[in-house]
């Protein structure tokens, strides 16, 4: 055979097998550009839905303490009421009279929206999770007990918002001294 009869292999042509491939190869990165589309829509749509979150529980928390707000506000115009009929009588026993219920209508308040308060007696044992010491000084109680209550603690259900603040004792300061 001369040159000129001879097939031409020239690997710049494609074959039949090859443009088989070829067809495959944009086939795969047809699909995977598809996927790339997907994955992105879908990162896109969870960022669209991670904000509408954060501005619905935004907004639940804004109307929550609106609601306890507004039901604070009576209890506020009682205190205004109270401070100005100060100012105009001298009844002690009135004025302690209606402080006495402005304070029992703020502790329903509370108690209606799950607020209840950490009773401490003196002689308890110091419990972590629901008192914060103050301090301590020594006392004829055990160590590691409360002598005093400084300020009220308070759950929120079975949460503490507020830990009571007491003062706890170190002992009777004369354990271990020789007699």
């Amino acid at each position: 055979m001369n040159e000129a009869e001879q097939p031409k292999h020239d690997s710049d042509e494609p074959t039949m097998q090859d443009s088989s491939n070829t067809g495959e190869e944009r086939d795969i990165v047809r699909e995977l550009e598809e996927w790339k589309d997907t994955a992105l829509r879908t990162k896109a749509d969870f960022e669209n839905l991670r904000r509408r979150m954060l501005a619905r529980e935004s907004e639940l928390q804004m109307m929550a303490a609106e609601r306890v707000l507004h039901k604070l506000l009576p209890i506020i115009d009682d205190l205004h009421h109270a401070v100005d009929a100060a100012s105009a009588t001298r009844d002690i026993d009135a004025l302690l009279a209606g402080l006495s219920m402005i304070h029992d209508k703020a502790h329903r308040l509370l108690e209606s929206e799950g607020v209840s308060t950490i009773t401490v007696e003196p002689g308890e044992p110091f419990d972590v999770n629901v008192h914060e010491a103050l301090l301590s000084q020594p006392s004829d109680l055990p160590e590691g007990h409360v002598v005093a209550a400084f300020q009220r603690g308070y759950r929120l259900h079975e949460r503490v918002l507020r830990h009571a603040k007491v003062v706890t004792s170190a002992g009777s300061g004369t354990e271990g001294v020789a007699e």
